[in-house]
């Protein structure tokens, strides 16, 4: 048994239903959306709630973006993509949000205005901090049920993520659940081998989850790259060269120098580093191995030794988990390492991929459908990998836990 509640869970027909989506999209000045993905993501939920009167909670950007709008655009891109009407109303909780979701009835899908628009939803607070807010008591008593479907922002503790929570029986969407049960395959390793891929530039956060993974027997290897590499390799003793030295300085990522040497000490056969490397060498690719590797010039990439081995372990794997590339992605001369181990992970027993630049690969080198799972979480993804709890997950547990209880 889950320690979450699922939508399977409960009885659906003809309830009132809050449902708290992610539908943050990228926009044009125009304000158009220029990909649906995170749109589409829901369809499956919605479309279990076809009996249901649904309200959707929902934000566009933060405050001072280019791009904090209003939800109308999505509204028409929802109604078009899920072939039902979702109407927009611009209110969350004042008298004319309130009377639309009253005349709603079974079938009908009302989209509320950007929660981010009231201040009070962009606050860290606790649930029962928020549970008191205006917005919670005035919603919350015109619905059965609380689903939230919006794994994405789950990292944070704001207000239509687990505000409502306290006072409604509350379940996990099924995107939500698709999420946590593909993450937990790899995180709680319980097939072998498992293999970590990390890469990108955020090698604090992949610190993180290398010491995690590895703590808790999750992980039977971590192959390193990217900007994580080059810390592993300083912390190895190896010297990588002055311009790389300096990156990880200007990054401010010196101090996890110490915290990668003892995950080296600790796990010295599980943690893997590159062989060899590929540097930027007035716009030329040049391969040298990590014991050569010239003071001025920047790493891009993986060598060719390194792309064979850490290849061949994760098409060798029951279990292959990506996240982050290799290299400079965008450049054509440096995306060998990426699109490498993409592929090889697709041949792998259950392939798991997240963060943004790692799904913009494979939706480019049109691999999405060959994975098993492709995280849309983004920084929930990597918290959800770190161990950190969710807040979003924890207060589904904690109305879990209410609820088989009465």
């Amino acid at each position: 048994m889950k320690d979450y509640l699922v939508m399977d869970d409960i009885t659906l027909d003809n309830k009132r239903v809050l449902v708290r989506v992610d539908f943050n999209s990228p926009m044009d000045p125009a304000g158009n959306i220029l990909d649906d993905k995170r749109i589409k993501s829901h369809l499956e939920t919605l479309r279990a709630l076809e009996d249901c009167q649904v309200v959707l909670m929902a934000h566009q950007s933060r405050a001072g973006k280019k791009d904090f709008t209003t939800m109308e655009a999505h509204a028409k891109l929802a109604t078009k993509l899920l072939r039902r009407e979702v109407t927009y109303v611009d209110d969350i909780f004042g008298s004319h949000a309130l009377d639309m979701i009253k005349s709603l009835v079974p079938g009908e899908v009302l989209l509320l205005e950007n929660t981010r628009f009231y201040a009070e939803e962009n606050m860290n607070r606790s649930p029962a901090d928020h549970a008191k807010s205006h917005m919670v008591k005035r919603l919350a008593p015109l619905f059965d049920l609380f689903i939230n479907d919006a794994f994405a922002v789950s990292h944070r503790s704001h207000l239509s993520v687990v505000g409502f929570t306290e006072l409604l029986p509350s379940v996990a969407g099924i995107l939500m659940d698709k999420e946590i049960t593909a993450l937990d395959k790899g995180l709680k390793g319980h097939e072998h081998p498992t293999v970590f891929a990390l890469g990108g530039t955020k090698a604090d956060d992949s610190i993180k989850v290398t010491q995690n993974v590895l703590s808790r027997g999750g992980a039977d290897r971590v192959l390193t790259s990217g900007v994580v590499a080059t810390v592993f390799m300083m912390a190895s003793g190896l010297d990588v060269g002055e311009a790389n030295r300096k990156f990880v300085e200007d990054q401010e990522y010196l101090d996890q120098i110490p915290i990668a040497a003892k995950l080296l000490k600790e796990y010295p056969d599980k943690i893997a580093l590159p062989k060899d490397v590929a540097l930027n060498k007035n716009g030329e690719r040049i391969e040298v191995s990590v014991n050569k590797i010239p003071p001025d010039l920047p790493i891009a990439d993986i060598g060719l030794e390194t792309i064979v081995e850490f290849s061949k372990a994760l098409r060798e794997s029951k279990v292959a988990v990506l996240n982050g590339p290799t290299g400079i992605f965008e450049n054509e001369l440096f995306k060998l390492g990426t699109t490498e181990l993409l592929k090889a992970a697709t041949e792998s027993g259950y392939s798991i991929a997240g963060g943004g630049h790692t799904v913009a690969a494979i939706e480019k080198l049109g691999l999405e459908p060959k994975f098993s799972h492709v995280s849309i979480g983004g920084g929930a993804s990597i918290t959800y990998l770190s161990g950190d709890p969710l807040p979003g997950i924890e207060a589904l547990k904690k109305a879990a836990e209410r609820y088989r209880k009465a």
